[in-house]
């Protein structure tokens, strides 16, 4: 069960940050949490649930555990020493045999070349080297899928830009330089996929009040892929500028970023009354992690996966 939580002297994870850093579903970790009492979250001043940054390996190590055919219920209140003798004693007999010297090397250059790429970019963002991330988000955008890219390239670095700059070792400055580099370089991937785009429009933005834009980005280039053309509000958007907009391009839908820190009742309240402006054909879609899943008459994603394979059905 969460705690409540007034001073977040450490440093934290929202449970959307946590999502992206484990692969792990927001809705997936909640039900863990209810049932079984893992991951552990305290709340904030706003009723969040927060989470430490260690709970990161925690949960990477629960999913591997379940990867060995364990069942959620069976790890109730095991502690990490419990589940790390779990995991050797699932460890394949003849790798388990193997001699102790190779393992350990072996595991710690795997963990080098995983974590390599977000070590350059971090270098490039403590530097304020914007060519130099550019060029980074350049390589990696180049070698995966566009949406692979933002899953396992801009997620876990969000998440690592949050617990630098929570940690003291990068500072605000450092933060908006990083957030400006990716909003650049995510605009120059959807816009030229959006102009060439010829399926239906999509109204993107975000309600009023509500100032965080890279999310609505990513759901921008997920738009574009799918062949979208995207009209972009950006944020703090009234909703009758969002419903006039939707009348004025013809769009069937609009798509609304949702950050933690919006207040949950002003955005209900903006939901309802965007809703009561709009025809029965045009869909209201939502997602990030102040996303609420019980407006009636929304559609709320929780990962920008869904969200892709919904515009595409």
């Amino acid at each position: 069960m969460a705690a409540n939580m007034s001073n977040e002297e450490e440093a934290t994870l929202n449970i959307g940050a946590l999502s992206m850093a484990t692969g792990v579903p927001v809705e997936t970790i909640r039900t863990w949490e209810r049932r079984y009492g893992f991951p552990e979250s305290q709340r904030n001043d706003a009723g969040h649930r927060i989470y430490s940054v260690d709970t990161i390996e925690h949960l990477r190590m629960i999913t591997e555990v379940l990867d060995q055919g364990y069942r959620p219920s069976q790890l109730r209140g095991l502690s990490r020493e419990d589940l790390e003798n779990l995991l050797e004693r699932s460890r394949p007999k003849e790798e388990a045999e193997v001699e102790e010297a190779p393992k350990a090397p072996a595991e710690s250059q795997k963990e080098r070349r995983d974590r390599s790429w977000v070590d350059g970019w971090m270098s490039a963002v403590a530097s304020l080297d914007r060519e130099s991330l550019e060029g980074l988000m350049r390589s990696e955008f180049s070698r995966m899928t566009a949406l692979n890219f933002l899953e396992d390239r801009v997620g876990p670095f969000l998440v690592e830009l949050g617990t630098s700059w929570a940690t003291g070792r990068l500072s605000v400055l450092h933060e908006h330089f990083a957030s400006e580099c990716l909003r650049d370089f995510l605009v120059s991937a959807w816009r030229p996929m959006s102009d060439r785009a010829r399926g239906a429009p999509i109204v993107l933005g975000t309600l009023s009040g509500e100032q965080h834009c890279l999310g609505l980005h990513m759901a921008a280039l997920v738009a574009a892929l799918s062949q979208k053309r995207v009209v972009f509000l950006g944020v703090n958007t009234p909703v009758g500028d969002l419903a006039a907009a939707s009348e004025q391009c013809g769009a069937d839908a609009i798509a609304l970023s949702v950050s933690t820190s919006a207040h949950r009742g002003s955005t209900r309240a903006f939901l309802r009354d965007l809703l009561e402006m709009l025809p029965p054909n045009v869909e209201v879609l939502i997602g990030g992690g102040g996303a609420p899943a019980d407006v009636e008459g929304t559609r709320a994603f929780r990962t920008l996966r869904e969200f892709q394979d919904y515009l595409e059905d």
